[in-house]
């Protein structure tokens, strides 16, 4: 019997439009009904949900792929970096002269162009982009394009020690995600998207967030489904009792998930819950 949902939101709970379907609302509404604990479950901060979201009810939220995790009237986990390890990273930014942001639970601070991945045109340009690109070449063309703006401060010189952080996205192909992890390897490395990476501490990851949840109402993790679309939900979808991965979400996703749905555009959600008739 299923206890709690788990939802990702870019690419899983709001559509291609950024937009919440009414089915989606109404599957929402549906679970409620049942008793059914609904969940967040993402790589975003408290503050870029608020606006996102709106009045859809939810009961709990693992942010920052699982760092920091709260109800509305208790917080249940949090890791943020130690400072040793954001002191690392605030010099390979100034030092490299990279666009970073710096997640903490009311603020993010640096280069606030690194929403990137939740930009409609960051889609549209990909065909765009060379198939091996460097971390040089994939700034150095988005400053060409003037859709990367000047850096004006230093990482090192931001109030970021003052403050918990619990995650740091860096504008980053693929490509060098093993200097990455060689570099950094008190760190964890996932994505969402193919230009930009979410660093948070070792160890760390969305079920990791989810179990301390799932902890916390004294539910099994087989009494949970999840739903998600990308790299930063394979632990989420393979450790979790129902896995759905949507019809959007990118092939190594909808491999290791237990149930494939249709897209983020047509239902998915809505469609993957009476599937397993969680809801009628």
């Amino acid at each position: 019997m299923i206890k709690a949902a788990f939802f990702d939101i870019d690419g899983t709970l709001l559509s291609s439009n950024a937009e919440i379907l009414d089915s989606t609302k109404r599957a929402i509404e549906k679970l409620h009904q049942e008793n059914i604990l609904c969940c967040i479950a993402s790589g975003r901060g408290p503050k870029s949900i608020q606006s996102l979201l709106g009045q859809l009810p939810m009961d709990a939220y693992v942010l920052y792929n699982g760092q920091l995790v709260f109800s509305h009237d208790a917080g249940i986990y949090q890791q943020p970096f130690p400072n040793e390890t954001l002191e690392k990273l605030a010099i390979f930014g100034d030092e490299e002269e990279r666009q970073m942001l710096f997640g903490g639970r009311k603020a993010f601070f640096g280069s606030q162009s690194m929403q990137l991945g939740q930009r409609k045109w960051i889609k549209q340009i990909q065909p765009l982009l060379p198939a091996n690109y460097s971390a040089k070449e994939l700034q150095s063309l988005l400053k060409k394009w003037q859709l990367l703006p000047k850096r004006e401060n230093k990482f090192i010189t931001l109030p970021i020690f003052e403050n918990p952080i619990y995650q740091c996205v860096l504008l980053s192909p693929a490509s060098e995600q093993e200097r990455l992890e060689n570099l950094f390897s008190d760190c964890h490395f996932t994505r969402s998207n193919p230009y930009s990476v979410d660093i948070i501490a070792k160890g760390g990851s969305k079920i990791v967030g989810i179990n301390e949840v799932l902890k916390h109402y004294g539910i099994s993790a087989d009494e949970a489904i999840a739903f998600g679309d990308s790299w930063n939900d394979t632990e989420m979808l393979r450790e979790i009792g129902i896995g759905v991965a949507m019809g959007n979400g990118n092939d190594d996703i909808k491999q290791l998930a237990d149930y494939v749905t249709d897209s983020n555009d047509e239902d998915g959600i809505f469609n993957a819950l009476r599937h397993f008739n969680i809801i009628r």
